[in-house]
């Protein structure tokens, strides 16, 4: 019966004896593993950014408020499979986290100037990564434009970094032209897709420093530019239906008119 975790009264309580009987009475909740939760955390997490994306956008947080809930639902999961392996719990991982943030932040729970406080986050982190070979070392799997950003601040605090922002667009130039002469030399026959492959990534990881050096993330700017697209492809879809015809008959041409009219139309209607 829902009740029994409805009337939990103490909200930690209660998420913590629903995931309980998720476990031990859900047929698909009971196979799932470290293994198969990977992918549905991922998912969950850039649906939360998304949401956040509406928070800004439109003021609706309704959103946000079920994509945290949801997320919330992925860390109770690796919880509970932790606890049933003997490893830890979700009250370990909350104290693990409180003890982190304390030792973080000893100018806010100790005696510390604010001269000192630069200094102070510093000497943790050296001490946090002092048994790293490398700077590239402990990079987390994340996205490959998120991945590519966190190297590059990596290599920034030894100063291997562009001063100016103008240095890395000439350098994006530079990738483009290098991809431009691989993309014929493909054609012709005298490379192959692992360098043009090669030469392509390349221009991304310069695109990403770019945004890096503008105070942009990368990942988040394609997530925003990918909404837009799907948005904009859906009203040319829509207004094709309106004219009891699709997008399929239309030429190139034809269609980018299409693209130029619903783009302009968006962009009225949020003004």
């Amino acid at each position: 019966m829902p009740n029994r975790i409805r009337n939990e009264i103490n909200y930690f309580n209660k998420l913590k004896v629903l995931m309980n009987v998720l476990r031990n009475e859900c047929s698909w909740d009971k196979k799932q593993t470290l293994q198969t939760l990977r992918q549905y955390t991922l998912e969950e997490v850039h649906e939360v950014l998304e949401a956040v994306d509406f928070a800004i956008s439109d003021d609706d947080w309704q959103m946000l408020e079920d994509e945290l809930g949801d997320l919330l639902m992925q860390i109770l999961f690796y919880a509970e499979i932790a606890k049933e392996k003997n490893k830890f719990d979700l009250e370990s991982i909350i104290d693990r986290l409180v003890e982190k943030m304390i030792y973080r932040h000893p100018h806010v729970f100790a005696e510390a100037k604010p001269d000192d406080i630069l200094k102070q986050w510093e000497d943790l982190k050296s001490v946090q990564h002092s048994n790293r070979k490398s700077l590239m070392d402990g990079i987390p799997p994340l996205p490959a434009l998120s991945y590519a950003k966190k190297q590059q601040s990596r290599a920034a605090r030894v100063g291997f970094d562009w001063e100016h922002a103008n240095e890395v667009i000439e350098k994006m130039y530079e990738e483009l032209g290098e991809f431009a002469e691989e993309v014929r030399q493909f054609h012709s026959g005298a490379s192959n897709l692992s360098h043009l492959e090669d030469e392509l990534g390349d221009v991304l990881f310069t695109v990403v420093n770019l945004a890096r050096k503008l105070d942009l993330d990368a990942e988040l700017c394609l997530m925003q530019s990918n909404r837009k697209f799907a948005k904009r492809f859906r009203a040319m879809e829509q207004y094709m239906l309106d004219q009891n015809s699709s997008l399929e008959i239309l030429s190139l041409t034809e269609q980018e008119k299409v693209y130029q009219f619903v783009k302009k139309m968006l962009s009225e209607r949020k003004d």
